[in-house]
């Protein structure tokens, strides 16, 4: 594996990897870029923690790990970061209470969604124990809310099984010779 080091990569002030489809964890290195401003690498299959090393980007203003498959907690730590604007880890895997202190008391609900087992403000979902409680097969007590119509894919089923019953009866009743003289009796009229 190689590495970089030296002072031209110290020096990095801005890294855009999104949509790369990058695998595995993010690495710790990272957090040793102290110049890094801008960061994002959404849109991949990172998974793995969210890096605590990240506490060192102190001059870091926008951070996108949205999209991908991070797991475990936000580091309450992140919350030193004092020059970040911009914070997204939506549509990840993370779980546990948002740090929201400081800079991170700014950042709205969109930057967190799509993480169902996280909570805390700006999520409408509290921290009791209840939420956070974990059932015998691992799955939150929120993913076992989770019913069947809330699914897309039930939503797909009930518009192709509506289109086929729909189609069939019309072909049905073009079969039968008495209701489709009828059926074309009602149209002659209704154009008449």
């Amino acid at each position: 594996m190689l590495t970089y080091e030296g002072l031209p990569f110290s020096l990095i002030t801005g890294i855009d990897l999104s949509m790369n489809q990058l695998k595995d964890s993010i690495p710790s290195q990272m957090g040793n870029l102290k110049e890094l401003r801008f960061l994002n690498l959404s849109h991949n299959m990172l998974s793995g923690p969210f890096p605590e090393s990240f506490k060192n980007l102190e001059n870091i203003e926008s951070l996108d790990l949205s999209h991908n498959m991070l797991v475990g907690m936000i580091p309450p730590q992140i919350v030193q970061l004092h020059s970040i604007s911009t914070f997204s880890v939506a549509f990840n895997n993370l779980s546990g209470v948002i740090p929201y202190e400081q800079q991170f008391s700014t950042f709205k609900e969109s930057s967190y969604t799509g993480n169902h087992d996280l909570c805390g403000e700006p999520l409408q979902r509290n921290c009791s124990s209840n939420n956070r409680s974990q059932t015998q097969d691992g799955k939150g007590e929120e993913e076992d809310n989770f019913g069947i119509l809330d699914h897309p894919m039930f939503f797909y089923l009930l518009v192709a099984i509506s289109y086929a019953l729909g189609f069939w009866s019309f072909i049905a009743l073009l079969c039968n010779k008495n209701r489709r003289r009828k059926l074309f009796r009602i149209v002659d009229r209704f154009f008449d």
